[in-house]
């Protein structure tokens, strides 16, 4: 890594741990999400690493993400991508990915493009339970689920909703998809497995984990809310975020740094010019608020965050150009929690942030294993 200015560390044992504590919590199949690039830990490193331990599919959000998948890991995948060219429902059939339907006129398209190939496909049916964002209309679907149950070539593999995390809304929407699952048991339609929980009702919510669960940033070792503390999973986070210092310079009491004068000096300080910025992951929030790792300590940050460069305060340390430091750690002042509380962002935004572009080294027994390089 000595030629790199910035780069993502991922502990593969922690989401191994994380994965073992949502299992030791449910009896449900997991089935993690790795959508946005598995919530900017590195989606096929994550997919390999899951794969080989024991899960059978994944879930993700964009088409590329589920092609790449099944051919570079081969794991199942689920995907929620809408579909529109005629190609696009050719290359589901073609690479046998499970896709998301929840309209009549999706799951014909699929079943066309699966019998000309001779291949039967799967599909994951969405029903809307109150959230109202995409799926069938829960009243809807049971006529929907019974009509594509019918179709050539086509395999309903389950039916899954979405809640909106609040208690007594998730309850009946809880309520809902049972009551779809019912009917089309009364209908003798096979459903296939059912799903409505993710990161939130997996921790806390265990009447909703029915036959599949969908956890997210909990498998990254992220508790998305204070309450999820309590929920009696161990978790750890798996990421952290390096840079080097790019340049070391004095200033003097007086001296102001970076756009607007963000940060005057109050005394002759040694400051470092780190080459990462907003681009990278670092919220403009965290102005004056960051809390960089500079070998033991904990130093902070210096003015304003800017696209490509965030300055540290140096004073004191033996710190030169070229050192590593931590801009992002799994424990202390700097983790992806307290990074969030600080600048006012939701732990989920500043995963989903981090430049995709960044090399990922990869971590098993603390050993590197495996280097990602976009």
């Amino acid at each position: 890594m000595k030629g790199y200015v910035s780069w993502l560390e991922v502990d593969l044992d922690n989401i191994g741990h994380n994965l073992d504590e949502i299992r030791r919590h449910t009896m449900a199949e997991v089935m993690p999400c790795v959508k946005n690039n598995a919530y900017g830990h590195g989606l096929i490193p994550v997919s390999a690493y899951l794969s080989g331990r024991g899960v059978k599919r994944v879930i993700v959000a964009k088409l590329r993400e589920a092609v790449l998948i099944r051919d570079l890991v081969g794991i199942g995948v689920l995907c929620m991508d809408p579909l529109f060219a005629e190609e696009q429902f050719s290359l589901v059939a073609e690479k046998g990915i499970t896709q998301t339907v929840y309209t009549l006129e999706t799951a014909k398209a699929l079943s066309g493009a699966a019998s000309k190939q001779g291949k039967t496909t799967g599909v994951f049916v969405k029903v809307d339970t109150g959230l109202r964002r995409v799926g069938v209309w829960h009243e809807e679907a049971p006529d929907l689920i019974e009509r594509i149950s019918k179709l050539p070539n086509i395999r309903i593999e389950g039916v899954f909703s979405t809640l909106m995390q609040n208690p007594e809304q998730d309850r009946e929407q809880l309520r809902r998809l049972l009551a779809v699952a019912s009917e089309l048991d009364r209908r003798g339609v096979d459903h296939g497995a059912l799903s409505i929980a993710s990161t939130d009702a997996t921790l806390n919510m265990k009447e909703a984990h029915l036959d599949v669960v969908r956890p997210g940033m909990s498998l990254y070792g992220i508790y998305p809310e204070t309450k999820d503390l309590n929920s009696g999973l161990k978790l750890r986070q798996a990421l952290a975020f390096k840079a080097r210092i790019e340049q070391v310079k004095w200033i003097d009491k007086g001296d102001s740094v970076t756009y607007w004068g963000r940060f005057v000096a109050t005394e002759r300080m040694r400051v470092g010019t780190l080459h990462v910025g907003f681009y990278d992951g670092i919220p403009r929030e965290m102005a004056n608020k960051a809390r960089i790792r500079v070998g033991d300590t904990y130093r902070r940050s210096l003015g304003s965050v800017s696209l490509n460069h965030i300055l540290v305060d140096l004073t004191g340390t033996p710190a030169e150009v070229g050192d590593a430091v931590e801009v992002i750690g799994r424990e202390g002042e700097n983790t992806l929690s307290m990074m969030a509380e600080a600048s006012g962002w939701m732990t989920y935004s500043i995963l989903n942030h981090l430049n995709p572009c960044m090399p990922r080294v990869y971590f098993s027994g603390g050993e590197p294993v495996a280097f990602l390089e976009p």
